[in-house]
């Protein structure tokens, strides 16, 4: 039996270039177009203070994420993938990455831990100083940013269980639809880890970088 073949693009989430990059190669040859996202429901299992602080720092994420893209989009246009891969037929797929419990579980315990205590530092630092009202405001309005930059650490530390839920999620996807060869469109952080996920699970892969300044600067290809 021939081994499937995945195409992966990476691409920075607030930009379209490596999206239109993934089009002028063409989607006619693939089977089915896989993206990188999850429902926008927030799931909740088990609302611990530490799981309260990632999804803080995730809807703040989102929300500069959706804010930075719609400006972007205003000045070069908006690459619709799903409606490309509709028009030649192909299926479309965005949701093979895991819900937010799921991401949060996959960290290491001693960082879901510490996102809990950093809340409650962060939350009795302001009762004790409530009288200041600069101070109280402060706090209030920077703890957002604060658990953003913590979830890009968390997330990044659970990088490889993502990545594998994410080949998983392919897998499976072209056992049940019979799928032989699949483009992928994945922050280019995964890209690497995807695709070694995917020839562990006897696919061949090939990749392409990110070309977005952000990718360059950070030492993506």
């Amino acid at each position: 039996m021939p081994r499937r073949e995945a195409t992966i693009q990476g691409e920075v989430h607030t930009g379209d270039a490596d999206k239109r990059r993934l089009l002028e190669r063409g989607l006619e040859e693939h089977d089915a177009v896989l993206v990188e996202g999850r429902s926008p429901t927030l799931v909740i299992r088990e609302l611990t203070l530490g799981y309260a602080g990632f999804l803080m720092g995730y809807v703040t994420l989102m929300w500069v994420q959706a804010v930075v893209g719609r400006l972007r989009r205003r000045v070069s246009g908006r690459v619709d993938l799903r409606d490309a891969a509709a028009r030649v037929g192909v299926a479309y797929h965005d949701r093979i990455d895991a819900d937010t419990a799921t991401i949060y579980e996959m960290a290491p315990t001693t960082i879901r831990y510490l996102s809990g205590a950093w809340l409650f530092a962060i939350l009795s630092l302001c009762l004790l100083v409530g009288v200041n009202r600069f101070v109280l405001v402060a706090y209030t309005l920077s703890m957002p940013y604060l658990y953003a930059t913590l979830i890009i650490v968390l997330v990044k530390l659970a990088g490889k269980r993502r990545a594998a839920h994410m080949a998983d999620r392919i897998t499976d996807l072209a056992e049940e639809r019979s799928y032989d060869q699949v483009s992928v469109l994945c922050g280019d952080a995964h890209r690497e880890d995807i695709s070694a996920a995917l020839e562990q699970r006897e696919w061949s892969v090939t990749t392409h970088g990110g070309h977005h300044l952000f990718g360059r600067l950070f030492g993506r290809s």
